[in-house]
C-alpha cells in the first residue's frame, strides 16, 4: 500500500460520505473539478436505488465517474462497477477516470494497477476495484461477481429491464476489511430518457410527486440541459437547434418521451432489439471478456464500432453458408446524425425475424463515395439476392453510377411511387416484431419519432428508409426454396421494377 500523504490524511477523511466533503474531495483529487448541486445531492443520497434521467450536457458520466472514483479512494475494499447494454458506453467512465488520473501527482500514488484486459479496471492501493464492462443479455458478464456500487448507464436501452434484477443480485455480502463491513448495496440507473415501461415505474418510486413514492428505498433526478450551469444560453441554444421541436424536451428536458403519432410505437421498436446480436459481434471481437481464462483469438468478420454520444454507427458479422440475404442503401453525403447521412444495411432474411447483419451510418464528407465503398463491399461479402437503392431526389442517377464506377447492379426503389408500400411494409414488420437488431441508439430513436410530417420538416429518416428498402423488397423475393436451389440472376427484375422510372401518362 503506498504512503498517504498529509493531504490524504484531510481529504479522504473529509471526503467520507457521512462527513459531506464530496465537493472538497473532487477538488483536491480531481484538478479542480467541483460538482454541481445537482450532482452533489445525487451522491450524499443515502438509498439503494437512485434514477438520473437527464438531458444531454448535463454531467451525467461525469458525476458517475467522479461519485464511484472518490468512494473507491476513501473506503477500503470497495468495488464499483459501471456497465452498459454496449462495451463503449460502459467505458466512457473509464475515460473520464483517467483523464484525472494520468500525470495527477495527487492521484496516481493511490493507484496499484489500470488493467485493459479482459475488461478495463482500476485497482486501488486500498484494495479498493473500479470495473467497467458491457452487462450483455441479461446481464450474462456480470453473474458471480459482488459489489457495493452498480451504476447501469443508458438503462433505458434495455426495454425489458431484464438486467436490473441480476445487477441487484451482484449487490450483496460484506468486504474483506477484517471487520465484516456490509457492502453498500446502492444500484445506480442513469439515462437517457426512453419510454421503457419498467423505467417510468422505477423513476415514478423515486419522484416525490408520484403516487408510487417510495423514499425509503428509492430516489430519482430529472436533470434538464439547461440546469447545467457551466452551459451559457447561446451554447444551450445551439444544441436546440439541432433537435427537431418534438425533441427538445426528451433529448434536452429528460422527459419521457410520447411517441403517440410515431409511425412506428417506439414499445414494438424496443421489442425488436436483440441484445443477443451485439453480444455475439461483442465476444467475437473480445473472446476473453467472457472468459478470462480463455484462449480463444478474436474472429474474423466482426466489427463494432461506437460513438459516444450516437452510439452503435457500424455492426458487422460473417455471412452464413445456407442464409439468404438482402441489402439496402440510402445514399448520403452528410455526417450521421444529421440527414442525408450515407445508410447501408443488411439482413438475413432465411425465416423470422429478420436479423440485421450489416450496418454502416457513416459520414459522406461531402461524397458518395463512402457509401458507395460500402455498398460494393457488402455485395461481395454477404452476396445478396436483392439489393435495394434510393434512386430518386439527390440521389437520382446514383445506381447509373455505381453501375459505371463501381460494377455494381442494383435493384432499384423509386421513392416518388414505392415510399408509402416502403413504409406500409416496415411498419408491418416493427408490428409484428418480424425484425431482430442490436440496440443501435440512431435506428431507435429515428424509428420511434418517424412522421410523415417530419419527413416534410427535413427531419433525419436515412436509417428509417433504408430498413423500409428491405421491408420491403424481401416481399418480392421468389421462395425461399428456388432462391436457396441456385445463384440468383445479377439483377432481380419484378413488375414493378420494369414500370419504375418510366414516365407517368398524365391522367384525362
Amino acid at each position: 500500500m503506498s504512503i498517504r500523504t498529509d493531504g490524504d490524511s484531510r481529504m479522504l477523511l473529509l471526503g467520507l460520505r457521512e462527513n459531506r466533503g464530496f465537493h472538497y474531495a473532487t477538488d483536491w483529487y480531481l484538478r479542480g473539478w467541483k460538482p454541481t448541486q445537482y450532482q452533489w445531492l445525487w451522491h450524499h443520497w443515502n438509498v439503494m436505488n437512485t434514477t438520473f434521467v437527464a438531458g444531454i450536457a448535463t454531467g451525467k458520466t461525469t458525476i458517475v465517474a467522479a461519485s464511484n472514483l472518490i468512494d473507491c479512494i476513501t473506503q477500503p475494499h470497495f468495488i464499483a462497477l459501471n456497465t452498459s447494454v454496449t462495451a463503449k458506453q460502459a467505458e466512457l467512465a473509464f475515460d473520464m477516470v483517467m483523464g484525472w488520473v494520468e500525470g495527477n501527482p495527487k492521484l496516481e500514488h493511490l493507484i496499484h494497477d489500470i488493467s485493459h484486459r479482459p475488461y478495463r479496471s482500476i485497482q486501488f492501493a486500498n484494495y479498493a476495484r473500479y470495473d467497467f464492462r458491457t452487462a450483455g443479455k441479461n446481464a450474462r458478464f456480470i453473474r458471480g461477481s459482488e459489489y457495493d456500487r452498480i451504476n447501469h448507464d443508458e438503462a433505458g436501452l434495455d426495454f425489458h429491464g431484464e438486467a436490473i434484477g441480476v445487477l441487484r443480485g451482484r449487490l450483496r455480502g460484506t468486504r474483506p476489511d477484517g471487520q465484516n463491513t456490509p457492502r453498500t448495496a446502492r444500484l445506480d440507473v442513469t439515462t437517457s430518457p426512453t419510454d421503457a415501461p419498467w423505467l417510468r415505474e422505477r423513476f415514478d418510486k423515486g419522484w416525490k410527486d408520484s403516487d408510487k413514492y417510495d423514499p425509503r428505498l428509492y430516489r430519482s433526478l430529472r436533470v434538464a440541459t439547461w440546469d447545467n450551469p457551466y452551459l451559457t444560453k447561446m451554447q444551450v441554444e445551439a444544441m436546440k437547434a439541432e433537435y427537431p421541436p418534438n425533441l427538445v424536451d426528451v433529448e434536452m428536458g429528460g422527459h419521457f418521451p410520447d411517441y403517440g403519432f410515431s409511425m412506428f410505437p417506439r414499445s414494438h421498436v424496443l421489442a425488436c432489439v436483440d441484445q443477443g446480436l451485439y453480444d455475439a459481434a461483442f465476444m467475437a471481437l473480445y473472446p476473453q471478456e467472457a472468459d478470462p481464462d480463455s484462449a480463444i483469438l478474436p474472429k474474423k468478420g466482426y466489427k463494432l464500432e461506437e460513438d459516444p454520444r450516437h452510439g452503435i454507427t457500424h455492426f458487422e458479422i460473417p455471412p452464413e453458408p445456407g442464409r439468404v440475404y438482402i441489402a439496402a442503401g440510402d445514399p448520403g453525403q452528410d455526417q450521421y446524425p444529421k440527414r442525408n447521412a450515407p445508410c447501408v444495411a443488411v439482413a438475413d432474411i432465411t425465416e423470422k425475424p429478420y436479423r440485421l447483419v450489416y450496418f454502416d451510418w457513416g459520414s459522406g464528407r461531402g461524397s458518395y463515395n463512402p457509401f458507395l465503398r460500402s455498398y460494393k463491399y457488402v455485395i461481395e461479402k454477404y452476396t445478396p439476392v436483392l439489393k435495394g437503392i434510393d434512386a430518386t431526389g439527390p440521389q437520382k442517377g446514383m445506381d447509373e453510377l455505381a453501375f459505371e464506377n463501381q460494377g455494381i447492379a442494383t435493384d432499384k426503389i423509386n421513392f416518388t411511387s414505392d415510399k408509402n408500400a416502403l413504409l406500409n411494409s416496415l411498419v408491418m414488420d416493427i408490428t409484428n416484431h418480424n425484425w431482430a437488431f442490436p440496440p443501435i441508439e440512431g435506428l431507435i430513436r429515428q424509428l420511434s419519432s418517424y412522421t410523415l410530417e417530419g419527413d416534410k420538416k427535413k427531419e433525419p429518416q436515412d436509417i428509417v428508409m433504408t430498413l423500409g428498402e428491405l421491408s420491403y423488397l424481401q416481399r418480392f423475393l421468389p421462395p425461399l426454396a428456388d432462391v436457396e436451389s441456385g445463384p440468383p440472376p445479377p439483377v432481380y427484375r419484378s413488375r414493378r421494377q420494369r414500370t419504375t422510372h418510366t414516365p407517368r401518362r398524365r391522367r384525362r
